[in-house]
């Protein structure tokens, strides 16, 4: 009887092992996380055009050397809104940031204007609203508070973007902006616009079009984006 009961112990301990051990690794599943990067532009929309430089080629070969940075050991996937030269709408974009529903977004721009001397980089998040639609209603203000929740971590994940950037092209930054955008608006995640470099700077065009700079600014978005998601509540 005890030799039956010995190994009742033995196989319950088996199996409780066995039915222990995917919890491990589900358990560091959820230390990962999806950051969506939207090359702007794409197909018949060139973007801003100054010498060689194509603002959609850019930031299309942005976002693949931020995917090809990250795969060397961050804690996050990288997925792209388009991985080739086509055009995307708003519409398509929005689409796919909500199938994915990636922790957070990165679109990425080449700025332009403002004179041939505007130059450096520019981060821009959602724009914060003051006003809550519906009055006292408390369901409106509790959509209100989770909204503005998506917006602190907006500016949080602006803040590493920025510190990063920094490095790449120092005392070039030209300041954390919030402003009104079709894309971020519509988000329930955090999300930046990062305008990398103004096109018609002879200065930052040199630089934007070098192959080197252009991992270094790679090398500088995952390490922002990897800070910030270490200290994610």
């Amino acid at each position: 009887m005890d030799r039956l009961r010995l190994r009742w112990v033995g196989f319950t301990l088996a199996l409780l092992i066995t039915g222990l051990a995917p919890l491990s690794g589900s358990g560091a599943q959820q230390n990962r996380y999806m950051v969506l990067i939207d090359p702007a532009h794409g197909g018949d929309e060139a973007g801003v055009l100054a010498d060689k430089l194509r603002e959609k080629d850019l930031t299309l070969n942005l976002a693949l050397l931020i995917r090809q940075e990250a795969q060397k050991g961050a804690n996050f996937d990288i997925q792209l809104t388009r991985s080739a030269d086509r055009t995307m709408t708003m519409s398509e974009r929005s689409k796919a940031i909500g199938a994915l529903q990636p922790d957070c977004l990165l679109s990425l721009h080449v700025n332009a204007g403002f004179g041939k001397k505007a130059a450096g980089y520019e981060v821009y998040f959602p724009g914060f609203r003051q006003t809550i639609a519906g009055g006292g209603d408390s369901i409106v203000i509790l959509k209100d508070m989770e909204k503005n929740s998506y917006l602190n971590d907006s500016v949080r994940l602006a803040q590493q973007i920025q510190a990063s950037l920094e490095t790449v092209f120092p005392r070039k930054g030209r300041g954390l902006r919030d402003a009104p955008s079709p894309l971020l608006d519509v988000l329930t995640i955090p999300g930046l616009i990062v305008e990398v470099g103004f096109a018609t700077c002879t200065e930052d065009r040199k630089k934007l079009t070098d192959e080197e700079t252009q991992k270094a600014i790679a090398r500088a978005l995952v390490r922002g984006l990897r800070t910030y998601f270490q200290k994610v509540p």
